[in-house]
């Protein structure tokens, strides 16, 4: 009843004027979230670039974490669920890569992921959503990401730490993309990889902006440059970012009714009127922007 609840009240808030919500969650990475009756708590948007230039917290985001009781992240890898989630990324019968995307992108696949030590053998026997994943792996020598530095803080503190997403649902959000969309946007991602290096460096800079709509709008230029893949992006932003910010909005509630919480994830999470900002407050929060 309680879960239900929650979404009833993501649709009426959904129904109230965006615009008023996309302006108030259109810049900011760090958010003071408040609710009568519970103490006030911290929400941070953190990038996954694996970019020099995003590698270091600000003092003002590191100050309010170190005042923080508890650290709650999108998800928690250990041993288990780094295997659990490469199984989940592999055919486990006779179907191959290189049979989905041909011979011509399957070899293209082969040569952006040498580097990182992947086999051709090992390759061939990725889902397309498992390739795309590790074409987006960090390189050798990448800075930690801030979630990964964050988590690495608070057991050094000894903090509780808990995690919104668990492994399976992580999968579940791949795995159930439909094969056509899968292979769509990788033959796309190995065809623009030049354009897609571009997008992510301009994403860091939007980002070191603070500018969560410069960052919508970098995307949704590039995809509007490319209509036949329109409808493929379209799943994917909502399995991604619109689908589980209604997850993670609902989820952290959890910690934030304890008071002091600093909850870490992707800034784009943070964004507009479908955010979980907004979504918080259709749930009777207030987020105030701190930084």
């Amino acid at each position: 009843m309680k879960r239900r609840a929650f979404f009833l009240a993501a649709l009426a808030a959904a129904a109230a004027p965006a615009f008023a919500r996309e302006e108030r969650f259109e810049r900011g990475l760090l958010w003071r979230v408040t609710r009568k009756g519970q103490a006030p708590s911290h929400v941070y948007g953190t990038i996954h670039e694996p970019d020099p230039r995003v590698a270091e917290m600000p003092a003002s985001v590191s100050a309010t974490f170190e005042r923080s009781r508890s650290l709650m992240v999108e998800f928690l890898p250990d041993t288990y669920t780094e295997e659990r989630f490469l199984e989940a990324a592999m055919f486990l019968d006779r179907q191959t890569l290189e049979e989905k995307v041909g011979a011509e992108d399957f070899a293209r696949v082969c040569e952006q992921l040498a580097p990182i030590g992947l086999a051709r053998e090992f390759i061939n026997k990725l889902k397309p959503w498992g390739a795309l994943i590790n074409l987006r792996r960090s390189p050798a020598g990448a800075p930690p990401s801030l979630d990964a530095q964050l988590i690495g803080q608070a057991r050094a503190r000894r903090m509780p730490i808990a995690q919104i997403e668990g492994v399976e649902e992580q999968i579940f959000t791949f795995d159930e993309c439909p094969l056509e969309s899968q292979v769509a946007l990788l033959k796309h991602s190995l065809a623009h990889r030049d354009e897609l290096i571009e997008l992510a460096a301009g994403t860091v800079s939007a980002y070191l902006e603070r500018d969560l709509a410069a960052i919508w709008r970098l995307r949704e230029r590039f995809i509007a440059r490319y209509p036949e893949v329109a409808a493929h992006q379209a799943i994917m932003t909502k399995r991604v970012l619109h689908d589980r910010s209604v997850v993670m909005a609902f989820r952290m509630q959890r910690e934030l009714r304890r008071g002091n919480a600093f909850v870490a994830l992707g800034a784009l999470h943070l964004y507009g009127g479908e955010g979980v900002l907004a979504l918080l407050e259709g749930d009777g929060y207030r987020a105030a922007r701190v930084y």
